[in-house]
């Protein structure tokens, strides 16, 4: 039995002792949960999560901050796109730049600004729609801006093999209008050099773009059949506006290597990268596929060959499947989340820190579900050290929440600071990426789902973005 069907049991014995069966129906009536939703895994969590929070708010030590949560914007599908699943990127005017997976004019996602204005509302400005032709489709990850302004993406369908691309997407030059010019650096063949992109890009000093694919490259009995286990790429340019691409490791699944990155990657000073793998690694957990893996890739000392350095292997009891990225501390320490596994089976925050010149592993936090449950983006820190995350599902209503971690030592203490509303009503459900911190300590994210309940039906609501003051 699963530990929430555990408390759920414990709990339902608990209530009807004291109120008795028609005492749990007529509660569960006041809180809104239909029979149709206990009966799914996520209405039972959702079941437990409420019911356990009624029990023990009067004693509860986890308290959400004074706080204030506003709707940017929600998307309504065909005019603005729908389903944003990579995090924001900002500038140093504070604008924020993000993709929708599907909707716009083509159905076939978006990319969209949102501005400031002195009056303290947001301007949403749409930058660009796919075609889900040889432009590409279906960005899943975010922009990566250099030093001109351009701004850098992966898009995970379309291209010239319809197998994903990477794009460069220019601002319109002064006088010229809004509209930007988006430009296909690199199509993905399906081959050796790899397919479907899911993650942002990545840029070293010289100049070099680095990211991964979630399948092609090397062929194994662990990586879905005949499709491969994903690649790290590189892009380099040659000049005239060309792009040369090179795989500079292909996964395996096989000798403690991981299979299909589903995130980008990071870079240190000195150039190493470092990546996370949704499944693959050791094929003796999560049946057979594997729980996910971190490694560290280092660049050429003689040669042309990079030194792929396995990190760790989940094993579901640390930690399981792995969709996000990695975040670097400000001493170098690297921090990440897993959507499954650890005591609850509800996803874990982990850390890599150096002693002794070697990464130790060692988990964080593990959610229950009742503060979370499937942690799926990116996490950031405030000045201070504390680290602030969202869960994909889990919290009070089971649509979601946005935590925070405060460290104290080797301890790391959780509050909740926002629980995602009941069906997505006005600012979102589900927050699939991970979160954006501006030097305010204010923080920007988007939702997969929910905000105009009207638009995307059946599935009601296209998402939205939001912004969280919680000073």
């Amino acid at each position: 039995m699963r530990p929430w069907a555990r408390l759920l049991a414990d709990l339902r014995n608990a209530l009807s002792a004291h109120a008795g069966e028609k005492g749990i129906k007529v509660f569960m009536k006041e809180i809104g949960l239909k029979e149709s939703r206990q009966q799914s895994v996520r209405g039972k969590a959702a079941l437990v999560a409420v019911i356990t929070m009624a029990m023990i708010m009067p004693f509860a030590s986890k308290v959400c901050r004074a706080q204030e949560v506003s709707v940017l914007h929600s998307f309504t599908g065909p005019k603005d796109g729908a389903y944003p699943d990579g995090i924001l990127a900002s500038d140093s005017a504070g604008n924020l730049y993000g993709t929708t997976q599907i909707g716009g004019v083509y159905g076939a996602g978006t990319i969209f600004e949102l501005s400031p204005e002195p009056s303290g509302k947001w301007r949403f400005t749409l930058l660009y729609t796919f075609t889900g032709g040889a432009d590409g489709a279906s960005p899943l990850g975010s922009l990566v801006f250099d030093a001109a302004g351009n701004a850098y993406a992966t898009v995970s369908s379309g291209g010239a093999n319809g197998l994903g691309a990477v794009i460069e997407l220019s601002p319109p030059v002064r006088g010229a209008g809004k509209t930007w010019t988006e430009k296909v650096l690199y199509s993905f063949a399906g081959g050796s050099d790899g397919a479907i992109p899911f993650g942002d890009v990545v840029f070293d000093a010289a100049g070099n773009i680095f990211g991964t694919t979630s399948i092609g490259g090397n062929t194994h009995i662990g990586c879905p059949p005949a499709k491969g286990c994903g690649t790290i790429y590189e892009l380099s340019p040659a000049g005239g506006g060309v792009w040369n691409e090179r795989v500079i490791h292909a996964l395996t699944d096989a000798f403690h290597e991981g299979a299909e990155p589903r995130a980008g990657l990071v870079i240190d000073a000195a150039g190493n990268l470092y990546g996370t793998t949704y499944e693959g690694g050791n094929n003796l957990f999560c049946g057979g596929m594997g729980c996910g893996a971190v490694f560290e890739l280092l660049p050429p000392l003689k040669g042309k060959h990079w030194r792929y350095k396995n990190l760790i292997d989940f094993t579901a009891i640390n930690g399981a499947f792995v969709r996000g990225p990695l975040t670097r501390s400000a001493n170098g320490a690297l921090f990440g989340t897993t959507l499954f596994g650890g005591q609850h089976d509800a996803g874990v925050v982990y850390s890599f820190t150096q002693e002794s010149g070697h990464w130790k592993f060692r988990v964080v936090y593990n959610f229950d579900g009742i503060d979370g449950l499937q942690p799926a983006g990116n996490l950031a820190f405030d000045k201070s050290g504390n680290l602030y995350g969202a869960t994909y599902e889990g919290g009070t209503n089971d649509w979601g929440a946005l935590f925070q971690l405060v460290p104290n030592g080797d301890v790391w203490t959780e509050n909740v600071l926002y629980n995602f509303v009941v069906s997505g009503k006005k600012t979102g459900a589900g927050p699939l990426a991970g979160v954006t911190l501006d030097s305010a300590g204010d923080l920007y994210l988007t939702t997969n789902q929910g905000g105009d309940l009207q638009a995307c039906q059946p599935n009601a609501g296209c998402g939205t973005v939001i912004k969280f003051s919680g000073q």
